[in-house]
């Protein structure tokens, strides 16, 4: 059934249609604040994490496939939840251990920065779930995903921090002062 693309309009009454007219696919921004120059490539599944440290400082890292500052995370792989996508990613990528204690939101629309255009020119859309994580246990630690690690204060991030990071972290804080006492950043690394 879901194979068949005519068997929700044949049956069910109900039409699907790409929402993104090509002609304005430029008035979309990748991560990075760039211009999309075409209609994304695929669609990809991921988590990522904004983890703070005592200070309310947010934990960055500079990918070695763009050179941009962004969060921890990375692709769901076939079997895995978001909840285990996050853990394995954060700690492959930075050697922590993450408890993720809230599902901020999941993001899927292109005006939310969603879509990246790699070095092989390939534009992937992500619908990414982005998590507050609490750091367990672990020591900062490079892996091959990244050229630089850190904890950075909100309001002075490093040049070439990717437009979606920013985005995700003002949610988060946005989230943690709406329920501030359950979830005090603060709190969450001491």
């Amino acid at each position: 059934k879901c194979g068949n693309p005519n068997y929700y309009t044949q049956h069910c009454g109900l039409s699907f249609k790409m929402n993104i007219n090509p002609y304005n696919i430029n008035s979309y921004l990748d991560c990075r604040g760039i211009p999309l120059t075409k209609v994304p490539d695929e669609i990809g599944v991921s988590a990522s994490a904004v983890i703070f440290d005592r200070y309310g400082h947010v934990l960055l890292q500079k990918r070695s496939d763009i050179a941009w500052w962004g969060l921890p995370g990375g692709k769901l792989e076939i079997g895995e939840n978001f909840q285990n996508c996050v853990v394995r990613e954060v700690k492959e990528e930075t050697n922590l251990l993450v408890d993720p204690k809230k599902l901020i939101t999941v993001y899927s629309d292109l005006s939310d920065y969603t879509a990246i255009e790699y070095p092989d020119g390939k534009l992937v859309q992500y619908i990414t779930a982005l998590f507050l994580c609490e750091k367990i246990s672990g020591y900062l630690n490079l892996s091959n995903e990244s050229t630089d690690i850190g904890y950075y204060d909100p309001n002075m991030f490093p040049d070439k921090t990717l437009f979606s990071a920013k985005l995700r972290v003002k949610h988060t804080q946005e989230f943690c002062k709406r329920n501030k006492g359950e979830f005090d950043v603060v709190k969450l690394e001491e």
